[in-house]
């Protein structure tokens, strides 16, 4: 164990004439209580940095899924607003198109009434033009029959005023 650490030209004579100090686990040129303390050690304090990293990675590992799970819930919801907002805007183009040709025709017909009502409004403001024009005409008739009448009485005066006298 210690050679395969720290190597065969570090390790130096085993009989204890040299010190390598605390960390190689030899003190005093020999091995003693001393390397097998801090082995220990070094393995129960390995095996909980090894448990810690474990707990850390499982913890890391659950956050890693939370955030997946969420990641996906939010996947979902996004389809399903997206699936809404398509329905959403196939629904309106209909309405649209709905509207559209319900005013289109709504135009056409009142377009076609106008039409109507023109025509009538034309034909009978014609026939009220002739009436006008029948009647101007009565009106000379009738004013030249008055003036016809007037010099005709105005002349039996004259005669009638010429016999009285």
């Amino acid at each position: 164990l210690v050679m395969s650490q720290y190597g065969a030209s570090n390790m130096g004579s085993i009989s204890g004439t040299k010190k390598f100090g605390a960390s190689t686990g030899f003190v005093d040129g020999g091995m003693g209580s001393t390397h097998f303390n801090q082995t220990h050690t070094s393995v129960v304090g390995s095996q909980q940095t090894t448990a810690n990293l474990k707990g850390k990675l499982s913890a890391l590992q659950e956050m890693i899924n939370q955030l997946n799970e969420e990641l996906n819930f939010h996947k979902k919801e996004v389809s399903i607003l997206k699936s809404e907002k398509e329905t959403l805007e196939s629904v309106l183009t209909v309405k649209t198109q709905d509207v559209r040709k319900t005013l289109t025709n709504e135009l056409f017909r009142v377009e076609e009434g106008m039409k109507r009502h023109y025509a009538h409004q034309k034909a009978e403001n014609s026939r009220l033009q002739q009436q006008v024009t029948t009647l101007k005409g009565e009106k000379t008739a009738l004013e030249q029959q008055m003036l016809s009448l007037q010099r005709r009485i105005a002349e039996l005066e004259d005669q009638i005023g010429n016999d009285e006298d």
